[in-house]
């Protein structure tokens, strides 16, 4: 089937995600999430997709990849493919976010922002830090290390507890640098990697 789908009719978005082309438009075969994401931010721990690949495609702004032990800043129009089974992640720079575009084949992944958003709203707040690896291991992501690891906007692999830390001292040198403010919007609350940080938080998936 042919579909055509206008932004308003997205489902709703969680943290700078939406849902383009879902899964089951495709019969499975793939899915594409647009993200919006402002500078000096650190995205997801380091992770893997032992059923999927992903490609990221940049269209305005610069994306900072980490794909096994290397680390890319990618600018608009470029690309990073992802294979199976390949430890990444990435996060934006001190002063510039980025518009990107993922793209999963097969499917499926994209399904857990909805149902993370749906499990905060049932929980009344704010998921744990297990709690989101439990539902994102039914779609096909897993933690890669004995713990979580997130990359900072200039590029460095921390233990996930220091990456929004390092995030505000980065952000902090680039205006008093620049002189000019920018604004960042954690997704945790303060202390939310700190409470599962530990080896024992790579099992949980």
């Amino acid at each position: 089937m042919t579909y055509i789908i206008h932004p308003g009719d997205r489902p709703e978005g969680r943290r700078g995600f939406e849902i383009v082309l879902s899964s089951m438009m495709t019969d499975g075969a793939a899915s594409l999430v647009e993200t919006r994401q402002g500078p000096a931010w650190s995205g997801p721990p380091l992770h893997t997709h032992a059923e999927s690949t992903e490609t990221y495609f940049v269209v305005s702004g610069k994306l900072i990849v980490q794909v096994d032990d290397e680390v890319v800043e990618l600018g608009p129009s470029a690309m990073a493919h992802i294979t199976t089974g390949t430890r990444h992640t990435w996060a934006t720079p001190p002063g510039e976010g980025a518009h990107f575009l993922t793209l999963h084949m097969p499917g499926g992944y994209e399904d857990y922002h909805p149902t993370a958003l749906q499990a905060e709203k049932d929980n009344g707040g704010p998921l744990t830090q297990e709690d989101l690896f439990k539902i994102a291991a039914r779609f096909d992501w897993r933690p890669a290390g004995d713990r979580p690891m997130r990359l900072t906007p200039d590029g460095r692999l921390v233990p996930a507890a220091q990456a929004d830390e390092e995030a505000a001292r980065l952000r902090e040198e680039w205006l008093e640098a620049n002189g000019r403010p920018i604004e960042v919007q954690p997704i945790h609350e303060d202390g939310f990697y700190d409470k599962s940080d530990t080896a024992e938080a790579g099992q949980n998936a």
